[in-house]
């Protein structure tokens, strides 16, 4: 049966293999140094497979950033971070995503077009299609110079004065609107750039994605959120001070430390994930544990209920200033039924730019 099914995937990519992925539904983001996140470390190219959000990139961009962090293409900016990663080769990863981005991640692996033979035939004239740092696109015209016929192209800028710069490795080779390859590195001297081709690039991920043992269901998938387990953060909208403080720390049951952003628009806003079906909430506890400097404490927080976690289903429960006696703020409401919880803050107590908390808990005050 798995045979049967694998043949029967695999001739369904070759289908769609046909038809492309066009620049509209070649998702990307920029990946940023989750400890600067200024810092455009490099290019990820997105697609889902079995239930995840997948960032294909380059592993030398893995290994610079770390745990890196994503902004994903388009006005929304939707953000993630990598939860685990594997090396392919070649300089090649893989690495499954958290947040927002897996509500929106790009193609089905099994779509990326793989026959590329008519398509380098058709000319030389193509660009590297990547993210900004504020997830707006941008295009590098490159000519190809060389195919050597074993999975490798060269590229070299149209113009000169437009070299491949660092934070482009990642970047996509884009032929008449769709995904020929992605950029790995480029000459320090010459300017040109090393282009794996799509066709051997997906093979890589293709072997990877087929070997990997399938994802075991967690105990409670189908049921709600058990009495006092933690609640899980599915996205947020601001990207975190330093590795260590990510938004996942704000459920965590462990010594972690505080969750900790530079916001650059507000609000900031944290949405948690209840359970896999609706449960029943009326208050929760934001905690300051482990915040160093009470100043960045949330002064004000607008919550918000999602029943179904349809994106437009979201309404408004309550706003409130918030007050924190002894390192705790409770906010109470009428029992509601939830899925999805987001806490959208506005502004600090001290009126900085900096927002920190240290853990949310449900079903306290």
């Amino acid at each position: 049966m798995t045979r049967l099914w694998l043949r029967a995937a695999l001739g369904t990519a070759g289908v769609l293999a046909l038809l492309g992925v066009p620049a509209s539904h070649a998702q990307q983001a920029v990946v940023l140094s989750p400890d600067a996140a200024a810092l455009e470390v490099g290019q990820a190219f997105l697609a889902h497979h079995a239930g995840d959000c997948l960032a294909i990139l380059p592993q030398h961009v893995v290994a610079e950033a770390g745990r890196p962090a994503l902004r994903r293409e388009g006005r929304a900016g939707l953000l993630g971070e990598t939860r685990a990663s594997a090396d392919l080769g070649e300089d090649i990863a893989v690495a499954r995503i958290d947040g927002g981005i897996a509500t929106d991640c790009g193609v089905g692996a099994l779509a990326v077009r793989r026959e590329l033979g008519r398509l380098l035939q058709q000319g030389r004239l193509a660009s590297l299609r990547s993210i900004n740092g504020d997830g707006t696109v941008a295009q590098l015209a490159v000519t190809i110079v060389d195919d050597d016929d074993a999975g490798l192209l060269r590229v070299q800028p149209t113009h000169p004065d437009n070299p491949i710069r660092k934070g482009l490795s990642g970047s996509l080779l884009m032929i008449d609107g769709v995904a020929a390859g992605m950029l790995l590195s480029v000459h320090a001297r010459s300017g040109i750039g090393t282009v794996m081709r799509m066709d051997a690039l997906m093979a890589r991920v293709d072997a990877h994605l087929f070997a990997a043992p399938p994802a075991v269901p967690s105990a409670t998938a189908g049921g709600a959120r058990p009495p006092g387990q933690p609640a899980r953060v599915v996205a947020w909208s601001s990207l975190p001070h330093s590795e260590a403080e990510r938004a996942a720390n704000l459920v965590a049951e462990d010594e972690a430390p505080a969750w900790r952003s530079a916001v650059e628009r507000w609000p900031a806003s944290i949405d948690l994930q209840l359970g896999d079906t609706p449960v029943v909430l009326d208050r929760l506890r934001l905690e300051a544990r482990g915040v160093a400097d009470p100043a960045e404490l949330p002064a004000r927080v607008e919550v918000f209920i999602n029943v179904s976690g349809e994106a437009r289903a979201w309404r408004a429960l309550t706003a409130t200033a918030l007050r924190f006696d002894d390192g705790r703020a409770g906010i109470a409401f009428a029992p509601v039924r939830a899925r999805l919880l987001r806490l959208s803050f506005s502004g600090t107590a001290g009126g900085g730019h900096v927002i920190s908390l240290g853990r949310v808990r449900l079903g306290e005050d």
